[in-house]
């Protein structure tokens, strides 16, 4: 071989022991053809120089052979020790490792310490809070029996305030009637005032004497014009309050009063009128508006 091949000494040895293991395997070979060529001496040199040039043949292939497995031996020699130093590399990064993994067991030690630490802090308020838990729901069932109680209040202040709020609708025609007889349209005026001259017509003989004296016509003027003047000082009572339809009502007032004709020097103590109405509570309107009762007391 060409280089020198850097081995160590077992290596070494191990080689000079195939070397000559090989020498001694071609020193056999030749033990054998040699008695054959001492033997055979009835044989022409010519063939006995040809047997020797296919021995030495034969010995030049076994030389090429023995040199192949000598080089393949270097190269293997060669892989060993870079295989060698890649296992040595691996040892040393093994042993790192291992020195690593040390220091972090030390480290996780610690670490697991402290989290042992937090873990039982964690654990006390875990409990305090499940304790809370447990506490708001007893509060919480406590106002939820209180929100039943207050939805059945409100339930039934509901209902009595829709009641109220009926009655209220209810009432706001006879509020409307009422405000309307405080100061009635002047037709209205003129058939309260002819209800009662027909019945003190009737009834009083005083007043049908005035008439008689006065005429009717002139008795009606008169009696319009008290009638007109006395208006706003009157009180009306509701006496019906009837629904006749949608947003509509029936409305019956009635009121009592003393009636003095000075125009006639007439007093009547006590007289009674009755009226009625239909009125519409969204649009305020009265309607067929009538004269229902009239009497002197």
């Amino acid at each position: 071989m060409e280089s020198r091949l850097p081995v160590s000494k077992p290596l070494l040895l191990v080689l000079i022991g195939l070397i000559i293991g090989a020498s001694l395997g071609l020193g056999s070979g030749y033990a054998v053809f040699y008695p054959n060529m001492v033997n055979e001496n009835s044989r022409t040199i010519e063939g006995r120089v040809i047997d020797i040039e296919d021995n030495i043949g034969e010995l030049g292939v076994m030389l090429d052979s023995m040199n192949q497995n000598i080089t393949s031996l270097g190269d293997s020699l060669e892989d060993i020790l870079a295989l060698a130093d890649i296992i040595n590399g691996i040892s040393d990064r093994v042993t790192a490792l291992e020195t690593g993994q040390v220091a972090l067991s030390g480290e996780l030690d610690d670490v697991e310490g402290s989290l042992s630490g937090e873990l039982d802090a964690l654990e006390g308020t875990l409990n305090q809070l499940n304790e809370d838990v447990v506490d708001l729901n007893d509060e919480w069932e406590e106002v939820i029996i209180d929100l039943a109680d207050l939805e059945t209040t409100y339930e039934s202040a509901n209902n009595a305030l829709e009641s109220i709020q009926a009655l209220v609708r209810e009432n706001d025609g006879i509020t409307i009637y009422t405000s309307y007889m405080a100061n009635p349209s002047d037709g209205f005026i003129q058939d309260i005032s002819d209800a009662l001259y027909g019945q003190l017509i009737v009834e009083n003989e005083d007043f049908g004497d005035w008439v008689a004296i006065f005429g009717e016509t002139t008795a009606k003027i008169l009696l319009n014009q008290e009638v007109d003047d006395m208006m706003g000082s009157l009180v009306w009572n509701p006496t019906e309050n009837t629904e006749v339809g949608s947003d509509s009502y029936q409305v019956k007032l009635e009121t009592y009063f003393r009636f003095e004709l000075s125009a006639a020097s007439i007093t009547v103590n006590k007289m009674h009128v009755e009226i009625k109405a239909t009125v519409n509570l969204d649009t305020g309107a009265i309607s067929a508006k009538q004269i229902s009762f009239v009497e002197i007391m």
